[in-house]
């Protein structure tokens, strides 16, 4: 795949972050700077979605394993998990302060992709499919590997240019799947680790609960040309309280239909200002 070499501008719904003002610019090609750059690889790289909340009290063992997939060998070259914070328990009496109706949305969306008539915390998604329990157990591991021995289904490349205020995006993909060029649809989250919560209220009140793979913002849905390609540049803003050594980028390419995911991606936030 050829190196984004020219400026380009899509429209793009905003996912998540009510209220954000999402700055979509066309930037210069930052794919020159090597260690702001990064490609999928060939094999699939799968994709977890966990949907939790602090106001869950069954919700602190999934957030654990989340933060233990590094550890147990499970790294961004076979896995991208994301974390996302609902909004939907706030009423219990401690408002989480990551959560976002959007992700809620997002959430809703899935299930109905997989035929569900509710949604729950803590949900685990494994490229699309509700996981259930297994992610407790060795039948992750199985999954897993079955899912990194397949051939990626699209291809993505992903530029960073970092200012104090802001991060430049420029995110170019190919979806090799032909039956799935026509329902392809592209997302970017922006990510932050070692998060953590004095919990003073609700079903966790009292406990400190750590978090990490928190979706922060996120951009989406993308869609591709006929021929599956798409070249899009954006602008996300930083705020001021996240910590820049806990960054990092996501994207994902989903097929719409059925909620699979074609390829995933995870970069750190480019050091370079």
């Amino acid at each position: 795949m050829q190196a984004v070499s020219r400026r380009t501008c899509r429209a793009t719904a905003a996912l998540g972050a009510t209220g954000l003002a999402l700055a979509i610019s066309c930037l210069p090609p930052a794919a020159a700077q090597s260690d702001c750059a990064s490609r999928s690889t060939t094999t699939r790289v799968a994709l977890i979605e966990l949907y939790t909340s602090e106001g869950c009290n069954s919700c602190p063992p999934a957030d654990r394993w989340i933060s233990s997939l590094p550890a147990q060998g499970f790294d961004a070259d076979r896995v991208v998990p994301l974390g996302f914070h609902v909004d939907y328990w706030d009423y219990l009496g401690w408002r989480d302060r990551f959560a976002d109706a959007g992700f809620a949305a997002r959430q809703r969306t899935q299930a109905a992709r997989g035929g569900a008539r509710f949604v729950y915390t803590p949900q685990v998604l494994f490229n699309g499919a509700d996981l259930g329990q297994m992610f407790r157990g060795a039948g992750f591991e199985e999954r897993l590997a079955r899912a990194n021995s397949r051939p990626a289904a699209a291809e993505l490349g992903l530029a960073q240019r970092v200012t104090v205020a802001a991060v430049g995006v420029e995110l170019e993909s190919r979806v090799l799947e032909s039956t799935a060029r026509g329902f392809s649809e592209i997302y970017v989250a922006l990510l932050e680790n070692n998060l953590r919560s004095e919990v003073r209220a609700g079903e966790n009140s009292g406990k400190m609960l750590m978090h990490d793979s928190v979706v922060r913002r996120m951009i989406g849905p993308l869609r591709a040309d006929a021929p599956g390609r798409l070249r899009w540049s954006g602008t996300i803003a930083l705020q001021k309280d996240w910590k820049r050594a806990d960054l990092g980028l996501a994207v994902f390419a989903q097929d719409s239909r059925d909620g699979d995911v074609l390829q995933a991606l995870f970069s750190p936030l480019c050091a370079k200002p």
